[in-house]
C-alpha cells in the first residue's frame, strides 16, 4: 500500500471547508472523497470501501459520534474526529466511541497529515505482516516443506510442493490455470479444473490455519495463480 491507495473519507457539512482540506490531502498522494451529511456517508459507504474517516460532529441529519461508534463496530478504519467541540467532555466521548484521533477546529492541516501518514505506515505494516509480503518464505525441496516468513514448517503433499515450486519459480508471474493442470498432470476431462481449485483451497486453509498468516496465494480470475509473497526454492 502506498499513499495513493489510501482512500480518505471526509464528511463535513461545511462545504468550503471540506474542499480546502480534501484539496490539502490530495496534494499529499491521498485519495479524497467527500460527504456533506450522514446520508451521503452510508451512501458512500454502500459503493466504495475507505481506509480513513475524518468526521466533523455536528452534522446536519444524524451525530458525528454515531457514525464513528458504527465504524468502529463495523470495520476497521481509522477514524480521525474533527470539530470545532474542544470541551473535555466532547473529547472524552469521541474517543469512547472508538476515534483513533480527535481534532479541534481550526485544524493544523500539518498535525491532519502526520496523522494520515502514521495511518497509512501501520496499515502497510499490518498488511504485510498479515500477508508475509516483505518477508521470505522458504520451499523446502528436500522435506517437501514451506516455511513461513516465521519460520512455522508446513508439511506439504507431493501436488502440493509442485504446484507452489511452479509458481515460485514464475517469479510473482500468475501460471495459466491450463499449463498448471497439465504440469500436475491432472486428467484431461476436468475442463474447469475442479481439482486444481479444491487443491488450492486446501493448501490456503493449511497455510492460514497453521501460521496465522493471510495466505499469499491469490486466484487470478480467467487466467491462474499467482503466490504474492517473497519465495525462494531450497535444498
Amino acid at each position: 500500500m502506498n499513499n495513493n491507495q489510501l482512500n480518505i473519507l471526509i464528511v463535513e457539512d461545511d462545504t468550503d471547508l471540506r474542499e480546502s482540506i480534501g484539496l490539502y490531502i490530495e496534494d499529499e498522494g491521498f485519495v479524497v472523497t467527500g460527504a456533506g451529511s450522514a446520508k451521503e456517508f452510508y451512501s458512500r459507504l454502500e459503493h466504495s470501501s475507505f481506509d480513513v474517516a475524518v468526521i466533523d460532529i455536528g452534522l446536519p441529519d444524524e451525530s458525528g459520534y454515531v457514525l464513528a461508534e458504527k465504524l468502529r463496530r463495523n470495520t476497521d478504519m481509522g477514524i480521525i474526529i474533527l470539530t470545532a467541540r474542544g470541551g473535555i467532555e466532547e473529547r472524552v466521548q469521541g474517543y469512547a466511541v472508538g476515534a483513533d484521533l480527535y481534532l479541534v477546529k481550526p485544524v493544523n492541516i500539518r498535525e491532519l497529515l502526520a496523522a494520515l501518514h502514521s495511518m497509512a505506515k501501520r496499515r502497510l505494516e499490518r498488511s504485510q505482516h498479515r500477508s508475509g509480503l516483505g518477508c521470505v518464505w522458504h520451499l523446502k525441496k528436500s522435506l517437501w516443506q514451506l516455511v513461513s516468513p516465521m519460520g512455522v514448517n508446513i508439511i506439504l503433499t507431493g501436488r502440493e510442493f509442485d504446484f507452489l515450486r511452479i509458481l515460485a519459480l514464475a517469479g510473482g508471474t500468475p501460471v495459466e490455470r491450463k499449463q498448471l493442470m497439465t504440469s500436475l498432470h491432472y486428467p484431461d476431462g476436468d475442463c474447469e479444473g475442479r481439482a486444481l481449485t479444491e487443491l488450492t483451497r486446501r493448501l490456503r486453509k493449511k497455510i492460514s490455519h497453521q501460521t496465522g498468516l493471510e495466505c499469499p496465494l491469490h486466484t487470478f480470475r480467467s487466467i491462474g495463480y499467482c503466490f504474492t509473497g517473497s519465495i525462494s526454492i531450497i535444498e
